[in-house]
């Protein structure tokens, strides 16, 4: 959380200083509330697609169990407060800083490289990360989302992958479970 809490200072001065004050201006709380919830939206949908992906592809589920295992113990505050700070901090670093020089897909690129974790069996979140920054940047690119849509997709996605993650459930019957086990 220390490391995208810097993440997000960083970025914010930096988009200050090369965009100005005018790049965090808000022209309409209804164009900004609109694009949160279109956001939550497109959240919602990388979701469900993440749930159907998961009953076809060994591979996602082995992620899904590893993973399981780094977030076991969480609670619903930590998991919050993570996926809230990544979020903002991630968006703001890849779509309004890099993406405006280097392009969509050179900044989905690096942004999934930004999720290896160095062990094998999580290699696969790499390439599901660089379609999420595909999807994700396409989103910054759309004036109905932009930024904050992005933003409110990214926290939701992390919020209800950590809320999976580490449901108690789990651990105590992961055959219960339709991500670890769709049939």
């Amino acid at each position: 959380m220390i490391t995208h809490g810097f993440l997000a200072v960083i970025s914010t001065l930096a988009l200050f200083l090369i965009r100005g004050i005018d790049f965090f201006k808000i022209d309409s709380f209804t164009a900004l509330v609109l694009s949160l919830a279109l956001g939550a939206l497109a959240g919602v949908g990388v979701q469900f697609v993440q749930i159907v992906a998961h009953w076809f592809s060994p591979a996602l589920r082995k992620l899904s169990e590893t993973l399981a295992q780094q977030f076991e113990g969480w609670n619903l505050k930590e998991i919050f407060f993570v996926a809230l700070i990544s979020s903002i901090s991630e968006e703001l670093l890849f779509r309004a800083l890099l993406q405006p020089y280097l392009g969509l897909w050179l900044t989905s690129l690096i942004f999934g490289l930004a999720h290896w974790t160095g062990l094998r069996e999580l290699r696969i979140w790499v390439f599901v990360a660089i379609l999420g920054g595909l999807f994700l940047g396409y989103l910054a690119e759309n004036p109905h989302f932009g930024i904050p849509g992005c933003v409110a997709a990214h926290f939701l996605i992390n919020l209800t992958s950590l809320w999976v993650l580490t449901r108690g459930n789990r651990k105590a019957n992961p055959a219960s479970d339709p991500l670890l086990n769709p049939h």
